[in-house]
């Protein structure tokens, strides 16, 4: 799970990328604040806008698992 931004030159989907170069198709939860209209354009469908209730991420982290990777 990565928040998209983190306040620094990286951002999440640098992380995510990162992790996925060492774990291969590592599943990931994105998460943020902001305008989701850039997320088609990284490969990711949908995600975590704050604030979200708890059993969100719990779903988010559900479907990722039943679906493989994403």
């Amino acid at each position: 799970m990565t928040d998209i931004n983190l306040g620094s030159p990286m951002t999440g989907w640098d992380v995510a990328r990162l992790a996925r170069n060492s774990v291969g198709n590592l599943p990931v939860v994105y998460v943020s604040g902001a305008s989701s209209h850039e997320w088609p354009a990284q490969g990711v469908a949908d995600s975590l806008m704050k604030s979200f209730a708890p059993v969100c991420l719990i779903e988010a982290i559900a479907s990722l698992l039943r679906a493989g990777t994403r």
